[in-house]
Order: C-alpha cells, then sequence, then structure tokens
C-alpha cells in the first residue's frame, strides 16, 4: 500500500484558498492589498499553521518602510508577504537547501525578488528580525545573540511561556505585545538598546 502524499495534495487539504494548483494568501486583513501566491513544496508556511498566522497579525503596522531579516523562511510566505506590505528590503534564512529552493520559485511566481540564502548576511541596527520557529530551534539560532530593532516570534507553545520570557530576558528583549491562537503564542520584542 503506498501512502505516499505529494506536496500539491498535501497542500491541497490544508493551505488557505488552495486553487489552480496554488494557494492565494489575501493580505488585506493583515494590511495590505494584495495576493500572495505560493506554490506547494517542502518548504513550511501555506497559512494553514496558527503561528504563520500570528507573526501576520503582529507585522501589521510594523513594518512598513524598514528592512526585514526572517531567520527560518521555509516557502518564503513572510519573506515576500512583508514585500507586498511595504518594507524596504527583505531577506529569507534558512539552512534547508529545498525550502529556499521552493522560496525562490514563490518569489518567481509572485514576480518578487530572489532574496533567499543559507548564511547570515550583514544587516543594519534598525532590521525588524522575523522568527517564526519552535523554541528549540529559536534557542540554537540565537547561541550567538543577534540584534534588531524588534523581533517579531511564534512558534512558542502557551505553556512555554514563562521558559521563553526568562530566555529572551538574558537575550535583553523587552516584551511589547503578545498574542494567542490555538495554543500558539506569537510576540514582538524590542531589542532595549535601540531606540525606537
Amino acid at each position: 500500500m503506498n501512502t505516499y502524499v505529494s506536496w500539491e495534495e498535501q497542500w491541497a487539504l490544508f493551505a488557505e484558498d488552495f486553487r489552480e494548483g496554488k494557494a492565494h494568501i489575501d493580505l488585506t486583513r493583515f494590511g495590505g492589498n494584495a495576493t500572495l501566491q505560493l506554490l506547494p513544496g517542502p518548504g513550511f508556511g501555506d497559512l494553514s499553521h496558527p503561528t504563520t498566522n500570528l507573526m501576520l497579525q503582529l507585522m501589521k503596522g510594523r513594518i512598513k518602510n524598514h528592512p526585514i531579516l526572517d531567520i527560518g523562511c521555509g516557502s518564503g510566505i513572510l519573506t515576500l508577504a512583508v514585500l507586498l506590505l511595504g518594507a524596504s528590503s527583505s531577506v529569507g534564512i534558512d539552512i534547508d537547501l529545498e525550502a529556499l529552493e521552493h522560496a525562490k520559485q514563490n518569489a518567481a511566481l509572485n514576480h518578487l525578488p530572489s532574496c533567499f540564502t543559507s548564511t547570515l548576511p550583514p544587516y543594519e541596527d534598525n532590521t525588524i528580525l522575523l522568527m517564526n520557529m519552535i523554541l528549540p530551534e529559536q534557542k540554537i539560532v540565537m547561541k550567538e545573540p543577534l540584534k534588531g530593532r524588534l523581533w517579531i516570534v511564534s512558534g512558542i507553545l502557551t505553556e512555554q511561556r514563562e521558559i521563553y520570557l526568562a530566555l529572551t530576558k538574558t537575550w535583553g528583549w523587552q516584551l511589547i505585545e503578545e498574542k494567542e491562537r490555538e495554543g500558539w503564542l506569537g510576540m514582538v520584542f524590542q531589542f532595549p538598546a535601540i531606540q525606537m
């Protein structure tokens, strides 16, 4: 018995407004006036998971005219959405080469710059950093603490809240907003050393 499910079959089941072989992500509810299209593939992010929705909600009103660095970009959903929401630039980083290729295909589909890499590029102090990853992955990323104007994060379970807040305190982050959806948390942190 073959239990293999193709990416297209999986995305057809879970991705938002999946038709004509693509997910169609309406960005109007997040402050945009465009629809982001995503091809099925191995990169995480089709808006079916609560954490992706939390990230887009928390970005609303914060990213316009700012450079964005999306750590763990997966399908490129956030890296590309921010460009349609008014970010000045956006770079997605992922260690999964298949996800990076998937993200590049999504950039081409939406006629947006292909801005994906497997290594951390130089970035400015006023960069807003995105990280939609589970707690163990965030700990790995932050072994060498990164600085940015704001951090917008998700991937933290509600029962991990106190542990996570204690950890972010060691990173020098200050919590300024928090949302919950289906047992997951999304948070916005200011890096105190950077004046808003």
